[in-house]
C-alpha cells in the first residue's frame, strides 16, 4: 500500500485505510511487514525503512496497536559534496481489529445444502447464499451458527469436502432489497423492469397490498419435469410471514403466486437468493395490485 501525505513537524496524520484482511482459525496470527518512509524534497529524497513484526491475538475484540519509529537522516550531495545533519523521526502506528469470519452457503445444483442441527440431531436444508458463522471442526464435521433465515441462531454441523476443507464460501456482496409487483387481473409478475407470465388460483385470489418475500426455509417437492427447465424449482419464497402462500415456478397454482415461465426461474431465483432487506428474514418486498 502506498500513501502520499503532507505532514507538518510535530503533527499526527491518520491514514484510515485498510492494509489488508486475513483469515485464520488459530488463536493468533503473526507476520512481518516492511515499512518505507520517503521524505520528498524538490531535489533530494531521504529514505528510511524498517521491518515490523505483527502478532495479532485473535481471541480479543479490542483494537490492537503495533508501532515503530523510523529515522530519516538528511543526506544531500552535489558533485560529491555532502552536507546536512538533521534527522526526522516518524512513528508509524498500525491498528488491527479482529472480526468474526462470516461465510455463506455455496450455490448448489438445486439451491439447498444440508446441515444437522445440534439441539435435536435433525437434518435440515439451508438455501444457497445464507450467512453462517463457522466455529471449527468437531469430530470430522464443520460446526457453525446460522445467522439468518428460519434457523437463525441455531448451531449445526456440516460435512466437509473430501480434502477436509469447508464447503462454505466467503461472504458474497448481497444485492439491495428486491422489489417486485404482481398484477391480479393481468397475471403478470414484474421484477427488475421485466414482466413474466404468472398464475394464481381463482378461489384464493391475492389481496392488494405490500408483502415481504422471505428467505426460503425448506425445499419443496416438485414435478421432475420442472427440473429439466428450472434446476432451482425446489426453492420457494414465502410471501408474507405467515400462511402457506409462496412465490415459486410451475405450471399451475393452488393459491400461490406461480411463475409459469420455467426457463427464467433460475436467474430470477438466484437474484432473490442474493438479495437482502436487512431484517435477517426477508429478501425483498412485493406489491400486489389489481
Amino acid at each position: 500500500m502506498r500513501v502520499d501525505k503532507i505532514i507538518k513537524v510535530g503533527t499526527t496524520v491518520e491514514i484510515n485505510r485498510e492494509v489488508g484482511g486475513f483469515e485464520t482459525d488459530q488463536k493468533s496470527l503473526k507476520f512481518n511487514t516492511q515499512i518505507v518512509v520517503i521524505e520528498k524534497d524538490l531535489l533530494f529524497n531521504d529514505v528510511g525503512q524498517t521491518n515490523l513484526e505483527i502478532k495479532i491475538d485473535a481471541t480479543i475484540d479490542e483494537r490492537q496497536e503495533f508501532s515503530r519509529e523510523i529515522e530519516i537522516k538528511e543526506t544531500r550531495s552535489i558533485f560529491g559534496k555532502i552536507w546536512g545533519n538533521r534527522t526526522a523521526v516518524f512513528e508509524i502506528i498500525l491498528e488491527a481489529k479482529v472480526f468474526d469470519a462470516l461465510m455463506c452457503v455455496p450455490m448448489t445444483d438445486d439451491g439447498w445444502f444440508q446441515v444437522v442441527l445440534e439441539k435435536n440431531n435433525k437434518t435440515v436444508s439451508l438455501p444457497s447464499f445464507l450467512q453462517i458463522k463457522p466455529e471449527g471442526i468437531v469430530r470430522g464435521r464443520e460446526r457453525l451458527v446460522v445467522l439468518e433465515g428460519a434457523y437463525r441462531g441455531e448451531k449445526a454441523t456440516a460435512k466437509l469436502l473430501p480434502n477436509d476443507s469447508s464447503y462454505f464460501i466467503p461472504i458474497i456482496k448481497y444485492e439491495p432489497v428486491a422489489i417486485a409487483k404482481y398484477s391480479i387481473s393481468q397475471k403478470i409478475f414484474t421484477f427488475n423492469g421485466k414482466e413474466h407470465k404468472a398464475t394464481d388460483h381463482p378461489n384464493t385470489l391475492w389481496k392488494k397490498g405490500i408483502y415481504d418475500i422471505e428467505i426460503p426455509s425448506s425445499p419443496h417437492q416438485v414435478s421432475p419435469n420442472y427440473l429439466h427447465k428450472a434446476k432451482l424449482a425446489k426453492v420457494w419464497f414465502l410471501v408474507g410471514h405467515a400462511g402457506e402462500r409462496f412465490l415459486h415456478t410451475g405450471t399451475r397454482s393452488l393459491g400461490c403466486m406461480t411463475i409459469i415461465e420455467l426457463e427464467i426461474w433460475d436467474k430470477l431465483c438466484e437474484t432473490l437468493l442474493k438479495s437482502r432487506r436487512g431484517d435477517f428474514i426477508s429478501v425483498g418486498i412485493i406489491e400486489v395490485i389489481d
